[in-house]
């Protein structure tokens, strides 16, 4: 069964980067995936001004629409031209949407295809989340400023809870074409299970792949950033974690690895909630 790649792209009011669809083509060629991108063209809807004004409401949604649907017409001819290059099968699928259900459209579209992949930036975080919590299918997120070659080593990032065996069942594709895993557990942050991780080793050993495990130490440093110095350290092409493992509420308040991920990327990662 040949594997289903998404891209959700966005064109207002920041338009996805070309280098999101670079990467959303090399991935789709190193996994043998068919990839197939969702592109809105966003509605404005009709604003009556309560009280006199001197703008030209009407204008300014004409205007919007049209940078909509030029960027539209940019990213659609430019994932063409990489995915030419690169012998991808590429289907864009153009759709439209009011601005405030942009978010939620692509998160349902999503949910038909093995994973979706988007770009970590603040502009796309509305976005992120949306499918991270609504489709029910992983995420790869790319860092802006990193070009995806092959993936042959994966690090995971593992605390033996259910969010993290979810991203491993999520990253079963990805997996199957890597030859070597590294383990990582931030011993420090949170009570880890050394027998749990140690037999989940043993049997991403026994699937032929090459494991090494890591218990890494925070020391008051943001576990996030320790797990992606770990993996980097160890030349990992791609970070797998569990997404939003406490409450959403506590993650929002204090912090923590799914958002630091979010905010301060530094390697293609896969999540799954």
């Amino acid at each position: 069964m040949k594997a289903q790649f998404h891209l959700p792209l966005v064109t207002y009011p920041d338009a996805s980067s070309f280098a999101l669809l670079q990467n959303a083509v090399n991935v789709s060629l190193h996994q043998k995936a068919d990839l197939t991108a969702s592109l809105p063209l966003v509605r404005i809807e009709p604003i009556q001004p309560r009280f006199p004004t001197f703008l030209d409401v009407k204008k300014m949604r004409a205007e919007a629409e049209r940078f909509s649907k030029h960027n539209e017409a940019a990213l659609e001819q430019t994932l063409r031209d990489y995915g030419k290059k690169a012998d991808v099968e590429v289907e864009i699928h153009p759709f439209d949407a009011r601005e405030q259900f942009v978010a939620q459209t692509l998160a349902e579209l999503s949910r038909a295809y093995d994973l979706s992949i988007l770009e970590a930036s603040e502009a796309m975080r509305p976005l992120i989340e949306s499918v991270l919590f609504e489709s029910g299918r992983p995420v790869l997120l790319f860092p802006t400023d990193n070009f995806c070659g092959r993936i042959d080593a994966v690090a995971i990032a593992w605390d033996g809870g259910t969010t993290a065996a979810r991203a491993l069942t999520g990253a079963r594709l990805l997996l199957e074409h890597a030859s070597r895993i590294v383990l990582i557990s931030v011993t420090d942050d949170k009570q880890i299970d050394e027998r749990s991780r140690d037999y989940l080793a043993a049997v991403l050993r026994k699937a032929d792949l090459a494991v090494e495990v890591v218990a890494a130490q925070a020391n008051g440093d943001l576990p996030a950033s320790v797990i992606q110095s770990a993996a980097l350290e160890r030349k990992a092409d791609l970070l797998v974690a569990g997404a939003f493992g406490h409450s959403r509420l506590r993650e929002f308040v204090l912090g923590g690895v799914t958002r630091s991920l979010l905010t301060r990327l530094e390697m293609p990662v896969l999540l799954c909630h």
